[in-house]
């Protein structure tokens, strides 16, 4: 027979698990609160209604606050407990008094979380058959122009001598930014370039001259494009260094990926390596992880994570990898055996949080630090090329390629897409909306990472033969006489 204290220790762990020590397992509250944000294969493409009324729009919207609250990993970044309660208040009772479509609900609820700033946040839903996804911050996109300068010491003068001084009152050292040019190699060239959401058609920059009269030049701005072809998941080129071309990071494109892991030991002893990653968008940063670890020895630093775990991220977790395989078109066997792993694994970590601890909330900082595997360091040049398709799980190469003594990264601005990733997905029940919420939080421990911005590149390509650029970078790195001169920022 228990005694008293045994049975009142009993009693205080069922009120702290929810129930899930039961005799019979889970309590019927538990296993509701582990079942009522799932969504099964057929709903994830399934099409929004014509319209939402007014009360499923705050039933939708109670949904959308538990996902919030227990499930994004950027909840105790954005805000404190008393500004979100203030904001999920106001953003109720600033709801349609009026049915809407559900599309103006999706636009309404971003509205809502706009301050979030967060590229990972994105809701989408399916009208006419077209997946209409927004997400709560956007790209900070290039815009440069034509006019090209040289440095001089300081200072930063066209072909005329003109030195620039500012545009649109900014002063030159804040606008300009090197790019790579072939025939200047392994000096740079420069030229005015602005990041911003929105179209930006010119920019009036001020030069003077070496009489040391001053005029206002109007600058046209175009939009700045490096991405590559499309192709193959995984190519290797010889041109005549390894150029290694990754066009994705996600799993289901695993046998691809393994290749790509690989080839990091077989470049490993050549004086110069290329690693393409425009078009590789997110996915998975482990194969990246792995690359870098198979081509030297050095230990790297990783991004500092915390990781927020719940019974609402576990169903967030198998919701999305369910989705991820039903809607998958891969013909990788790999990719589609990992997947089908991924959905059990899933399923087991609910089944398994849900018996033993019942209703959870918690956070798992880390800071992690992987060793290289290589027999010695990597004695070559590394060039990483990049652009605004680079996201995510792509931008930790970025990060691990900085910490490569002497590598270059080329190309644009990444996407920007980081700040609390590996997704969850959730579905407000009646108007069909998809949310995704990031359950792990980024920080860069180098401090250059922006959400929106991404990283910037060491030297930005913006010529007519992109790939006549790298090729002539490449052949500079790999001569000692031209490639020393070449260094990161």
């Amino acid at each position: 027979m228990r005694s008293g204290a045994t049975l009142a220790r009993l009693a205080f762990l069922l009120v702290v698990s929810g129930g899930a020590l039961g005799c019979g397992g889970p309590s019927e509250e538990v296993r509701a609160a582990y079942a009522d944000l799932l969504r099964p294969a057929e709903a994830c493409r399934a099409p929004a209604p014509p319209t939402v009324t007014p009360e499923e729009m705050r039933a939708d919207h109670d949904v959308l606050e538990r996902a919030l609250r227990r499930g994004y990993g950027g909840y105790e970044l954005a805000a404190d407990e008393a500004t979100w309660d203030a904001l999920l208040r106001a953003g109720r009772a600033g709801l349609p008094d009026a049915p809407v479509s559900p599309l103006a609900f999706r636009d309404r609820l971003l509205e809502e979380l706009a301050f979030l700033d967060d590229n990972h946040v994105g809701l989408w839903l399916y009208v006419d058959g077209r997946r209409r996804w927004r997400s709560t911050s956007g790209h900070h996109q290039a815009y440069v122009g034509d006019l090209r300068l040289r440095r001089d010491g300081d200072a930063y003068v066209d072909a005329d001598g003109r030195r620039l001084l500012s545009c649109d009152g900014r002063p030159a050292a804040e606008v300009i930014r090197p790019i790579v040019d072939a025939d200047a190699l392994p000096e740079a060239r420069f030229a005015p370039m602005l990041l911003s959401r929105e179209r930006i058609e010119e920019v009036t920059c001020a030069l003077r001259s070496p009489d040391g009269a001053t005029v206002e030049a109007p600058v046209p701005l175009r939009r700045l494009d490096v991405r590559g072809p499309r192709g193959p998941s995984f190519e290797r080129l010889d041109a005549p260094f390894p150029w290694l071309r990754l066009r994705t990071l996600f799993t289901d494109r695993a046998d691809a990926l393994e290749r790509f892991v690989r080839s990091g030991v077989e470049v490993r002893d050549a004086p110069v390596v290329v690693v393409d990653l425009r078009r590789a968008g997110g996915g998975s940063d482990r194969y990246l992880l792995r690359w870098f670890r198979n081509l030297t020895d050095q230990t790297f630093a990783y991004w500092q994570t915390d990781a927020l775990e719940s019974e609402v991220t576990l169903q967030g977790a198998l919701t999305f990898w369910g989705c991820v395989r039903s809607l998958s078109r891969t013909t990788d066997p790999g990719g589609r055996r990992w997947l089908d792993d991924r959905v059990a694994r899933a399923r087991r970590e609910l089944d398994r949080a849900m018996d033993a601890r019942g209703r959870f909330r918690e956070r798992d900082p880390e800071a992690l630090r992987l060793p290289g595997v290589a027999p010695g360091p990597f004695e070559g040049r590394l060039v990483l090329l990049v652009d605004r398709g680079c996201g995510s799980a792509c931008e930790t190469s970025v990060l691990l390629a900085r910490q490569v003594p002497g590598a270059i990264v080329i190309g644009e601005n990444t996407e920007g897409v980081m700040k609390v990733g590996e997704l969850r997905w959730y579905q407000l029940p009646h108007s069909r909306i998809w949310v995704s919420l990031g359950h792990r939080s980024h920080r860069d421990p180098t401090a250059t990472f922006r959400e929106s911005f991404g990283f910037e590149p060491d030297l930005w390509l913006d010529g007519d033969d992109p790939a006549g650029d790298v090729r002539a970078l490449a052949a500079c790195l790999a001569d000692p006489t031209c490639g020393d001169a070449i260094r990161p920022r």
